[in-house]
């Protein structure tokens, strides 16, 4: 026999896998199983956007377990036995899993060495969550614009915050075709990114270091982003005392998860004689936060006791909510 032939005939042989596969369980012969749910090490409830570990009770012998979540679920971590799988909870009304195991053919009879795949599709419940918002923070005010988008207390949505903006050196609005800057930020740890660069230092980082690097834009307009802190309750501290914890990088948006939200704050370029318009927005999961836009002219006038920067707005918009 050539080298071909036995090649072909190989290849017509069923797999190791495939023949040792055991067949289907009778109906009434496979255990029953349910589906648990845990958040942060405590038995909970599943909220969407929320990172949990949801664990299939099979009550019986079972052995290579297998949990497989609904389309557009992705597993992020299991146990060793496979009986136990990290994942971000869906948006939809309930969560979908079909767990497949290996058992006796016979659990009633001791002796019975057969063995059988069991299937079952499990669901359990999905509670909806409550979107951030924006809020005011002080500082915002005339051409500066200083805002905090903060999750909900209660079943917060942890899906990542979009934050853009458009700028431009004429005193108008920015228009839908120029350019526009984004950067996502995530709130779950299990997005964040590790990146190969390091970043410069931002408390020593020149003007074009922090343009490069950490800003989202420079020019007619500067805008950065920074990550809240919270204050002593436990709850994001917008009352601006320590509201930034960290400063967060356009260039490694995913560094830093911002678990209790942040601040973005967006401000004039330096040049003289500046003419300035800007458009920032932020949005989680195609959901409108806040929305604010400045138009206007800032010059430096000279008086007998030093320069004076005046800024005069033309036109503003603001929306939080």
């Amino acid at each position: 026999m050539t080298r071909v032939a036995v090649f072909l005939a190989l290849l017509a042989l069923p797999s190791t896998a495939a023949a040792q596969e055991p067949p289907a369980c009778a109906p009434d012969k496979a255990y029953e199983a349910t589906l648990t749910s845990q958040e942060a090490g405590q038995n909970a409830s599943l909220v969407a956007t929320h990172e949990v570990y949801v664990v299939a009770e099979i009550l019986g012998d079972a052995r290579a377990i297998s949990l497989t979540p609904q389309d557009g679920v992705a597993v992020l971590d299991k146990n060793s036995d496979g009986s136990g799988i990290i994942l971000f909870a869906p948006t939809t009304p309930t969560l979908t899993v079909t767990a497949s195991w290996r058992q006796s053919a016979d659990p009633s009879n001791p002796e019975e060495t057969a063995r059988c795949s069991a299937t079952r599709v499990l669901t359990l419940p999905v509670l909806s969550a409550n979107p951030a918002r924006g809020v005011r923070q002080p500082g915002s005010a005339r051409e500066f614009a200083t805002f905090a988008i903060a999750p909900a207390l209660r079943r917060p949505d942890l899906s990542p915050l979009e934050i853009s903006i458009r700028t431009t050196s004429r005193v108008r609005f920015p228009r839908a075709n120029e350019r526009l800057r984004t950067m996502v930020v995530p709130m779950r740890n299990a997005e964040q990114v590790r990146y190969k660069t390091r970043l410069p230092n931002y408390a020593y980082a020149t003007f074009p270091q922090l343009c490069r690097s950490w800003w989202l834009s420079c020019g007619s307009a500067n805008s950065h982003v920074g990550q809240l802190n919270v204050n002593n309750g436990g709850r994001p501290d917008l009352d601006g005392s320590n509201a930034i914890l960290r400063p967060l990088a356009a260039s490694q948006p995913a560094r830093w998860a911002a678990r209790y939200g942040l601040v973005v704050s967006a401000f004039p370029g330096a040049g003289k004689n500046r003419p300035f318009g800007y458009d920032v927005q932020v949005k989680q999961a195609g959901r409108l936060l806040a929305r604010i836009r400045r138009a206007g002219r800032c010059v430096d006038i000279r008086r007998s006791s030093g320069i004076f920067h005046q800024c005069t707005i033309v036109r503003k918009s603001q929306l939080l909510r």
